[in-house]
C-alpha cells in the first residue's frame, strides 16, 4: 500500500499524547480508528520522480485535512504540525520532529486542484471509512446545497470594467514591460493607476457613461494592440486579456455609425413588473430590440475580473450572492455516523437539479450508491426520479413539484383527469373524451399535447373552475411521455401522505450539516478564487468534518436524557 503519514505511532508520543488528553481528539481518535488514512501510493502521480525528497504527500493530506476540520490557516497548521502532541500522534511523529515551512501547504492544494484529484482524495477516505465499517452500500444518503461567497468585492458595472481594464494592465506589464510603455497614452495612468472604486468615480449620469465609453475606448484599443501583429509575446493568452476581451463583449456593442456604446442593464422581474412592462412591443421595445442592448444572463457574465469564474445568483426573497454553490451528500443510516461521501461544486446560477445523475454515477463507481436517496425540491423532476432507478437502481425521495396551477387557483388539476395511453386521449372529470394528442416539444424536450374540443368545454358548468376563463376556449393539458407521467403523478399522491411526510424528515438532517459546515469550518467564504481551488476547499471541508463526527461517534453509549425534565420524561415512558 506504501507508507502512511507515520506508519507506527513513536511509543514516547503514544505515552504522551494519552497521558494529555485521556479522552483522545478528533485527531487521535481518527488515527486509532483508521491508522493510515491516506498513503504515499494515494499520491504518486501527483509528484515527480526526479529532485530531492520533500514532505511526505500523505502526511500532507492528512494535515490540510486536520487543518480544515479545526478551521486553521497555513500558518497555524504548520505551527500545529510542530507543537501539538494530538497533531503528532495522529501524523505518527517523533516528539522533537520538526515541522515544515506552511507554504507547503498551499503548493500541495494547488496541485490538488489539478483535475479530479480533489475528488480523488475525499474518495480515498471514504474508501478507508468503508473498509472500517463506518460507510455502508445501498444504505440510504442525503443531499443539500449551500452558497459559497467569492472571495471578491462585489463591483458594480461601472467598477467592473475600470477594474477589469486595470488588471489587464497590470498582466501586461508583468509580461512585456516596454512594449507597454511604448503603447499606453500618459493619461492612463491617471485613470487607472488605482483601484477602481464607487467613490473615485465621476458623478451625475452622463458624466458616469461618458467616463464608461472612454474606458471602453481604451480596452478596444489595447485589444487591438495586443492582437495585432505588433503585440507583446504571449499577450492574446494571458488569462487577464482573455477576460478583458469577454466583458467588453459582454459589456459593449457597436451602434450603426460604429460608434461604441454601454449596453443597458437588463430588468428584474420585479423591476419590469412595476415599471408596467409587458409583452407587447411598442415602436421603441422594436427599437430596444434591434440592438443587443442587454447585459448577458448570470450563467455566462463575469462579474469580477479577479475571479472570473464567480457568478451572481438568487434566491428569491432569500439571498443573492456573487460565488459558487456546493452540493453535499451524506449518509444517514440508523447506528452509523453521518459521513459526507460526495462533494459537488458548481457556479452559483447552476440548477440543482444538474448535479443528481453526476453525483449518482460518482456514487455507483466507488460502490456507495444508495438504495435510498433523499433531497428537496429542488434535486426533483420525474426524469432524475426515472434515471436514477433505471440506472443505478436509486429510490428518490423528494417532493415533486405541485401543479402549478392547482397553487394558482381551485379548480381541476391535471391529476384530476383521467389519462387513456392506449387510445391517447385524456377524460375530464365530467367525462368528455378528448381528441387524440398531439406529440410536441417543451423546454427542448418531448411532450403530448392535449386540447380539448371548444364546443365540449363552452357547454360544460363547471367551465370557469377548469379552464379558468370566460371566453370559451378549451381545456389545455401538456402531459410528460408516459413513464414520466406515472412517475409524477404517483409522486403527487404518495407526498400527501402522513407515511410519506414521516419517511422524508430524515431529509431534514442535511440542513444541520450545512450549518455545521459554515460555522464551524468557514465554508460560506471561499478562501481562494477560482473554482477549482474553491472545490478544493469544500472537499478538505468535507474530510475535516467527517473526522470531527468521527470523534463524536460512540456505537455503544446509549443516547440519555440531558435534563431532569427529560429525565422525567424518559422514565414515564420507560414504565
Amino acid at each position: 500500500m506504501g507508507r502512511g503519514s507515520g506508519s507506527v505511532v513513536p511509543a514516547e508520543t503514544a505515552r504522551v499524547a494519552w497521558a494529555a488528553s485521556p479522552k483522545g481528539t478528533p485527531a487521535m481518535v481518527m488515527r486509532d480508528r483508521l491508522q493510515d488514512l491516506f498513503v504515499d501510493n494515494d499520491f504518486v502521480d501527483w509528484f515527480p520522480v526526479d529532485g530531492r525528497h520533500g514532505v511526505a504527500p500523505a502526511r500532507l493530506a492528512l494535515v490540510s485535512v486536520l487543518q480544515y476540520a479545526e478551521n486553521l490557516t497555513d500558518r497555524q497548521a504548520a505551527r500545529a504540525v510542530a507543537c501539538r502532541i494530538d497533531w503528532k500522534y495522529a501524523l505518527g511523529m517523533e516528539l522533537t520532529e520538526p515541522g515544515f515551512d506552511h507554504s507547503v501547504l498551499s503548493e500541495f492544494r494547488d496541485r490538488l486542484a489539478e483535475g479530479d484529484r480533489a475528488d480523488r482524495l475525499l474518495a480515498v477516505m471514504v474508501e478507508r471509512l468503508a473498509e472500517a465499517g463506518l460507510v455502508r452500500a445501498r444504505g440510504r444518503q442525503r443531499t443539500d446545497s449551500t452558497h459559497v461567497l467569492a472571495a471578491v468585492r462585489r463591483l458594480s458595472r461601472v467598477e467592473l470594467v475600470a477594474e477589469t481594464m486595470r488588471v489587464a494592465l497590470e498582466a501586461l506589464a508583468r509580461l512585456d514591460e516596454v512594449w507597454l510603455a511604448g503603447f499606453m497614452p500618459v493619461e492612463w495612468a491617471d485613470r487607472y493607476g488605482r483601484s477602481a472604486r464607487h467613490e473615485r468615480q465621476p458623478t451625475g449620469a452622463a458624466a458616469v457613461r461618458q467616463y464608461v465609453e472612454q474606458v471602453g475606448a481604451d480596452g478596444t484599443s489595447l485589444l487591438r494592440a495586443v492582437y495585432g501583429p505588433t503585440g507583446p509575446v504571449g499577450g492574446p493568452g494571458a488569462t487577464a486579456v482573455e477576460v478583458l476581451r469577454q466583458v467588453w463583449v459582454q459589456q459593449f456593442w457597436y451602434d450603426e455609425s460604429g460608434q461604441l456604446r454601454w449596453r443597458e442593464a437588463k430588468l428584474s422581474r420585479a423591476r419590469k413588473s412595476r415599471e408596467g412592462t409587458t409583452r407587447r412591443r411598442s415602436k421603441q421595445a422594436a427599437d430596444d430590440d434591434a440592438e443587443p442592448a442587454r447585459v448577458p444572463w448570470s450563467s455566462v457574465e463575469i462579474v469580477s475580473p479577479h475571479d472570473p469564474e464567480a457568478r451572481f445568483s438568487h434566491k428569491p426573497g432569500k439571498v443573492e450572492w456573487v460565488g459558487y454553490k456546493d452540493h453535499q451528500t451524506e449518509t444517514c443510516d440508523e447506528e452509523q455516523p453521518n459521513l459526507i461521501v460526495h462533494v459537488v461544486t458548481t457556479p452559483a446560477p447552476e440548477q440543482d437539479i444538474g448535479v443528481v445523475g453526476g453525483i449518482h454515477a460518482a456514487l455507483a463507481e466507488q460502490q456507495l450508491a444508495p438504495v435510498e436517496h433523499l433531497v428537496d425540491s429542488g434535486y426533483v423532476t420525474p426524469e432524475t426520479v426515472h434515471h436514477a432507478a433505471v440506472d443505478h437502481g436509486i429510490t428518490i425521495v423528494g417532493p415533486v413539484r405541485q401543479d402549478p396551477r392547482a397553487e394558482e387557483r381551485p379548480g381541476f388539476a391535471k391529476d384530476d383527469f383521467h389519462i387513456d395511453w392506449q387510445a391517447e386521449t385524456v377524460k375530464c372529470p365530467q367525462g368528455i373524451v378528448s381528441p387524440p394528442w398531439k406529440h410536441t416539444m417543451a423546454d427542448r424536450k418531448p411532450r403530448l399535447s392535449v386540447l380539448f374540443r371548444r364546443a365540449d368545454c363552452r357547454n360544460c358548468t363547471v367551465r370557469q373552475d377548469c379552464t379558468g376563463n370566460v371566453d370559451g376556449k378549451g381545456r389545455h393539458l401538456l402531459l410528460l411521455p408516459q413513464p414520466l407521467q406515472e412517475i409524477q403523478t404517483r409522486a403527487r399522491a404518495q407526498q400527501q401522505t402522513a407515511e410519506w411526510k414521516q419517511r422524508y424528515t430524515l431529509r431534514a438532517g442535511a440542513e444541520a450539516t450545512v450549518s455545521e459546515t459554515v460555522h464551524a469550518h468557514g465554508l460560506r467564504h471561499c478562501r481562494y478564487r477560482g473554482l477549482a481551488k474553491t472545490h478544493v476547499q469544500h472537499v478538505l471541508t468535507a474530510a475535516g468534518t467527517n473526522i470531527v463526527r468521527l470523534s463524536q461517534h460512540q456505537p455503544d453509549r446509549r443516547r440519555r436524557p440531558r435534563s431532569v425534565l427529560q429525565q422525567l420524561f424518559h422514565a414515564a415512558t420507560a414504565d
